[in-house]
């Protein structure tokens, strides 16, 4: 008798269970020697006296969590703003490998820090930065652009 493995609930479109574990938007972030993640103001929420309004800079935190069998494999990582029409504020995209784990058979643990410099809001409104890896949505990060 033949039993194999199925277990779709921990498979991901890509058929490896990558995943992004923590989604923040900060005012400044760091990873220290240790590999300790330092997250300083952390906020979903922007005020501005005027629209559209300019914000000088933010930064998206993220930490994601790939299997051993992951490692070596290309992945495709994208981000896009968009207002609550769905209308694409700004975004970029960037290639990575997934690197060996600090300890051989562990999960692979990767922190990213990405600058997000002059964003043009031009509107009071709901806002979201979707985060997706190898074109499936993995993250969304709420944010509310408000009158002051």
């Amino acid at each position: 008798m033949s039993r194999e493995l199925d277990c779709p609930s921990l498979t991901r479109q890509n058929g490896v269970p990558m995943e992004i574990i923590l989604a923040v938007l900060a005012d400044s972030a760091n990873v220290s020697r240790e590999g300790k993640l330092n997250i300083l103001g952390n906020f979903a929420d922007i005020t501005a006296s005027e629209f559209p309004a300019r914000h000088p800079e933010m930064q998206l935190v993220l930490r994601m969590e790939a299997s051993p069998a992951e490692i070596g494999m290309h992945k495709k990582l994208e981000m896009q703003l968009l207002d609550e029409d769905g209308g694409k504020i700004s975004g970029f995209s960037a290639d990575f490998e997934v690197p060996e784990p600090a300890k051989s058979g562990e999960p692979v643990n990767i922190q990213l820090i990405t600058r997000i410099v002059d964003t043009v809001f031009p509107k009071a409104g709901k806002y979201a930065i979707y985060v997706l890896i190898d074109g499936k949505t993995e993250a969304r990060v709420p944010l509310t652009v408000g009158e002051g």
